[in-house]
């Protein structure tokens, strides 16, 4: 019923005279309805009538020397006049509802997850060559086709499927993982020095043993043999296996500048500012071509839209520059350096760093840094050789 009242339009009025009963008596008599009474002294009270009724009961007040006044319009005309004065608000809402809902027929934001090896730009090159990018009209797309031909064009990846909400795509990948190294257990096969250095240890699965702890080798020379001699059969020819530690030396070298500029304290700092709509950017400066040398530019990206309900093709962009007070330092990386040329060792050999000096020489503005190291480390390499074994 409050529905219905809301949509006729009612009033509240206040009504004070000598006797206010008699406009009570004559609402009566002529169908005028009242609700809500609400009395505030014996010559005063409150109600709530139809909009329509409204002139009706002024006149009714008239004629028994009361006075009335209106305190509250809700709804009927009230609301009409509302919106009447509101039009054009009200269409320019509606043109922006009805833009965002168009817009989120469109891809406007990209997102990849998964990536181990490769990079996003990777991934969204290739999404580009498949007709996924910026402005693409996602429900025009198949996922079958995508899906096919995203793997088509990407042989490292194993699986993908693209999720649109709105108007963001997270695209899921998988990447493809490397085959292991697969060989025949029937396949002959020798290992040989893979570098040179002095034996240490030996630990032959199969085959026979070439070398001796102790004894020097040269890169290339057999250290197990896969051939076996037999008394009474002809030779037999298996995959040797095993590890062959030896001590080795390197020499790893690097070189840096003397002299490195270092940043001082901030000398000036200015912001620009420009809009970006799709793939198109609209500078709110001018001298955009020019380019401000000396200047670091950090740039902050605003995207208009509202996280995990909708995106729109339009972000603001602010570019802050700032250039610092420059000075001059001599370094002294030998630390940072020897450090780095250890790390690189460690990772190129299957083994330890038994032992290691630096070498420090200054020069033309240049510092070299040399690590002498001593290593242990697996020097075994297979080889596959011709033949395959007999059966025993």
């Amino acid at each position: 019923m409050r529905i219905v009242d809301r949509v006729r339009g009612n009033v509240r009025v206040e009504i004070r005279g000598v006797f206010p009963e008699k406009i009570l008596n004559a609402c009566a008599m002529q169908a005028v309805a009242l609700w809500d009474l609400e009395s505030l002294d014996s010559y005063t009270f409150r109600a709530t009538a139809e909009e329509r009724q409204l002139a009706e009961l002024t006149a009714i007040a008239g004629q028994a020397m009361c006075d009335l006044k209106v305190l509250r319009r809700q709804g009927g005309g009230s609301t009409l006049r509302f919106f009447r004065r509101r039009l054009l608000l009200l269409a320019a809402a509606a043109l922006i509802l009805g833009l965002l809902l168009f817009s989120s027929l469109f891809i406007w934001e990209i997102r990849v997850q998964g990536c181990e090896r490769l990079s996003q730009g990777q991934v969204l090159r290739a999404l580009a060559d498949c007709g996924v990018e910026q402005g693409t009209y996602w429900p025009g797309l198949s996922m079958d086709l995508l899906r096919s031909r995203m793997l088509t064009e990407m042989p490292e990846l194993a699986w993908m499927t693209v999720n649109i909400s709105g108007s963001r795509a997270t695209v899921l990948i998988m990447e493809r993982q490397e085959k292991p190294e697969i060989y025949k257990e029937d396949a002959a096969a020798d290992l040989i020095a893979g570098k040179t250095g002095i034996i240490t240890r030996l630990s032959v699965l199969n085959g026979r043993a070439l070398v001796q702890p102790g004894q020097t080798v040269l890169e290339g020379d057999t250290l197990v043999s896969g051939t076996l001699e037999s008394l009474s059969n002809p030779p037999r020819q298996i995959r040797a296996q095993g590890r062959v530690m030896a001590d080795t030396w390197y020499e790893l070298t690097a070189v840096c500048p003397l002299d490195v500029g270092q940043k001082g304290e901030i000398k000036s700092r200015r912001s620009r500012f420009a809009l970006k709509i799709g793939k198109r950017r609209i500078n709110f400066y001018g001298h955009s071509k020019m380019t401000l040398d000396g200047y670091d530019t950090i740039v902050h990206e605003y995207n208009m839209g509202i996280e995990g309900l909708f995106a729109l093709p339009i972000s603001l962009l602010r570019e802050e520059k700032i250039r610092y007070r420059g000075s001059s330092e001599t370094s002294e990386p030998e630390q940072e350096m020897g450090a780095a040329l250890r790390s690189a060792l460690q990772e190129r050999i299957d083994g330890e760093i038994v032992s290691s000096q630096i070498s420090v020489d200054r020069g033309e503005g240049l510092v070299y840094v040399t690590l002498f190291a001593q290593c242990n480390e697996n020097i075994a390499v297979p080889i596959e050789t011709q033949g395959a074994s007999a059966p025993p």
